[in-house]
């Protein structure tokens, strides 16, 4: 993880790797999602930049595989993005655009639509994604009509460099609505800063064992060893713990009627998560799980789960009953989630996050969540904490924190969320070689010690991945890493 906006996290990197293999060896572009551009009545629609026509010039940033990023070249007055969009009857919606611009200019947005065009400043913050509300409102008719987006440079020159992720449109007293809504779901965070910073293991149906050849899921997860994984999680000194169920595949370590219900023999009969978070909260430890909506080389639950079905229903739907269940069987023992692909995977189908965010925090209403904006924009209110994964700076995205903000992002496209961060101690986010141990650590005490104390002097909640064998241990030099930067913090 990088702080740099122009580098996908290795899961991405991995997916397009396999995403081009695929394609070369059967000939057929893999499945996309297609919006049909139909206007919400009652949520904010997302119209995304690499859906829309796009003029000469504009090109989508890392296409292929399940995300949607954004699109790059916008750099002449005379280029546009267009969408036929659908409004079931008339009515006037407030406008935002999600833009950065890589100059040190002040950009004018219009959106032109029905003969009127509303226009919003983009202030000058180079290279900061920010979320720009236009002035006026847009007037929509009923039916179906073409909507565009363009962007001129203030001081009227033509010399200007640009990136936009998407528009989003929303009737105003729905965004009032959505935004108290927001508010009244969002948990206290003060034990997350209180903690310090987590530990996040991706052990998945791919993690290699120490020693000897690959089990099945259900025979590692039978064997796994939970009162030696929490010992060593402790001697860490992290406050909690963030468990992968879901990533390349989809699996759940434990019973799991839901998932069962959508595609039988991936869950287990032992309840793992159960055991984790009994044995870790006798460390005086929290539990949070990591849960991937599309798991990206799963074929079979893409097609089980309708991943590209237009109608996002029976996707969100299933979404739902899984986290659901978990949640109100876990209760409190499951302090939070962390949602992986939040801003590429969740936000183009214009999720209703107000109904996943309550069946996220089912059984446990202080439950934190986070849906993953990655280096993006924030994708929703409708959570506690921004992620921050590509970003190792202390003081945050775009460098907004300082000790006065005690955690909260006080501006930008987080504004109000908890900070949080999410770093790459060794290698990698999965111990992919067998018979080999965890990689070593890239820092050494001292430099550790330093970048921690900067996080916590900000309320910045960095939570460290660290490789796990298929047994379940941790690398011994990054235990003795963390064991004597927890003492000199101590």
């Amino acid at each position: 993880m990088k702080i740099t906006l122009m580098k996908p996290t290795l899961c991405f990197i991995f997916l397009l790797a396999f995403v081009v293999i695929d394609r070369a060896a059967s000939q057929q572009p893999s499945p996309a999602f297609v919006s049909d551009f139909t206007l919400k009545k009652d949520d904010i629609t997302v119209l995304m930049a690499v859906d829309a026509e796009l003029a000469d010039g504009l090109k989508p940033w890392r296409s292929g595989g399940h995300g949607k990023f954004f699109i790059t070249g916008w750099k002449s007055t005379q280029q546009k993005l267009k969408w036929n969009v659908v409004n079931k009857e008339m009515a006037s919606y407030n406008v935002a655009i999600l833009v950065q611009s890589q100059d040190d200019c002040v950009i004018i947005v219009e959106v032109t639509a029905a003969g009127r065009t509303i226009r919003g400043n983009l202030p000058v913050n180079p290279r900061r994604w920010q979320r720009v509300t236009l002035d006026d409102l847009i007037l929509l008719p009923e039916g179906e009509s073409e909507m565009s987006v363009r962007l001129v440079p203030a001081d009227g020159s033509t010399d200007f460099n640009a990136d936009v992720h998407a528009v989003e449109l929303v009737l105003p007293l729905i965004r009032e609505d959505l935004d108290k809504k927001a508010s009244d779901l969002r948990a206290d965070a003060e034990w997350f800063r209180q903690a310090r910073y987590g530990v996040m293991v991706h052990w998945t149906s791919q993690s290699m064992p120490l020693k000897g050849e690959p089990k099945s899921y259900e025979e590692a997860v039978n064997e796994f060893d939970v009162e030696l994984f929490a010992n060593q999680m402790q001697a860490t000194g992290a406050g909690f713990v963030v468990f992968t169920t879901s990533h390349a595949y989809q699996y759940f370590p434990a019973p799991l009627k839901s998932l069962d219900r959508i595609l039988p023999g991936r869950t287990t009969r032992r309840d793992l998560v159960a055991e984790l978070a009994e044995e870790l909260k006798k460390q005086n430890m929290k539990l949070f799980l990591y849960y991937h909506i599309g798991a990206h080389d799963d074929s079979k639950w893409l097609n089980a789960t309708r991943f590209w079905d237009t109608d996002t229903s029976v996707l969100f739907n299933n979404w739902q009953s899984i986290v659901r269940e978990v949640g109100e069987r876990y209760g409190e023992t499951l302090a939070g989630w962390w949602f992986d692909d939040g801003i590429t995977n969740y936000y183009y189908r214009s999720a209703p996050w107000e109904a996943l965010a309550r069946a996220a925090k089912a059984g446990n209403p202080r439950r934190l969540i986070s849906f993953n904006a990655w280096a993006l924009n924030n994708p929703t209110q409708f959570h506690d904490f921004c992620t921050g994964e590509a970003c190792e700076n202390p003081a945050g995205i775009d460098g907004l924190l300082t000790p006065k903000a005690k955690g909260l992002y006080p501006s930008g496209t987080h504004a109000g969320l908890q900070a949080s961060a999410c770093l790459v101690a060794e290698s990698d986010w999965i111990h992919r070689r067998p018979n080999a141990a965890p990689a070593r650590p890239k820092w050494n005490a001292t430099q550790l010690s330093e970048l921690l104390r900067l996080f916590m002097a900000n309320k910045n909640v960095p939570i460290f991945n660290l490789e796990v064998t298929q047994e379940g241990n941790l690398g011994a030099e990054s235990i003795a890493l963390f064991r004597e930067v927890s003492r000199r913090l101590r």
